[in-house]
């Protein structure tokens, strides 16, 4: 197992820059996840100003960093069928000041049965083909399992995927499974914090032998008393997790 990527989301308007990007630079395998939808990233919103005002920080400084836009209802929707905000679109067009994007990975919060249309697997490819130089993420569970696994079988490893079985609710999963697909980057979610993630890494390990690539999601655990990422409770869990990102792999 290697372990590539550590993802604290959560990140918000509430959240302070300063202290932010201190935290990214000391760990420089986290990656911060900002959830965006029309209701809490249209223009002008908090959200919205305060992403900018992280990027124009992040350029100040000349500090790279790794951001994922985790994109929710009101918006997924239309982006799954092709029609992207211009919002989303500005956000995605952002130049770190050291070359690559400052937006690397896009993460599509569908739910199948939820969602206000039927997705489309030739136009999700179509999507993610268009915008090829982000990485999209599918969440894998019950209920996208089906629509993930026959886009999987017709299109290929064109995507990243996030084992997350409680729908972005933060439960820990019964029964941690082993990568679902050959060659597509695998990441964990549910539950995750700085008490149980050197356990939760212990079985992951376990089940992907040899130098599988994974990545771990938290967000829930990591939230103060306020209901808002907490830095603090995300540095710990980062120091937690540098063990495993110190190691190439794990056989």
């Amino acid at each position: 197992m290697d372990l590539k990527c550590v993802t604290i989301s959560g990140t918000n308007e509430y959240t302070d820059i300063k202290d932010l990007v201190d935290l990214l630079c000391k760990y420089p395998k986290a990656e911060i996840g900002i959830q965006v939808s029309d209701e809490k990233a249209s223009y002008q919103s908090k959200r919205y100003e305060w992403f900018f005002q992280l990027y124009d920080y992040a350029k100040t400084l000349k500090q790279n960093l790794n951001v994922a836009l985790h994109i929710n209802p009101g918006w997924v929707e239309k982006v799954c069928e092709g029609y992207i905000p211009v919002e989303l679109l500005k956000m995605m067009s952002l130049k770190n000041p050291n070359g690559g994007l400052f937006v690397k990975r896009l993460q599509l919060n569908f739910k199948i049965g939820r969602d206000q249309v039927d997705l489309n697997y030739d136009r999700l490819r179509w999507v993610i083909k268009l915008f090829y130089h982000h990485r999209f993420i599918l969440s894998y569970n019950e209920a996208n399992k089906e629509f993930i696994d026959q886009f999987y079988f017709t299109y290929g490893p064109c995507f990243d995927l996030l084992f997350d079985s409680s729908h972005g609710e933060g439960i820990t999963p019964q029964e941690w499974q082993p990568a679902v697909y050959p060659m597509v980057f695998q990441g964990y979610s549910g539950g995750l914090s700085s008490d149980n993630i050197a356990k939760v890494l212990t079985k992951i390990a376990l089940m992907n032998v040899g130098n599988v690539p994974i990545g771990i999601d938290a967000e829930g655990k990591l939230k103060g008393d306020d209901g808002h990422l907490d830095l603090a409770k995300a540095a710990n869990f980062l120091e937690a997790a540098t063990p495993w990102l110190a190691k190439d792999q794990v056989k």
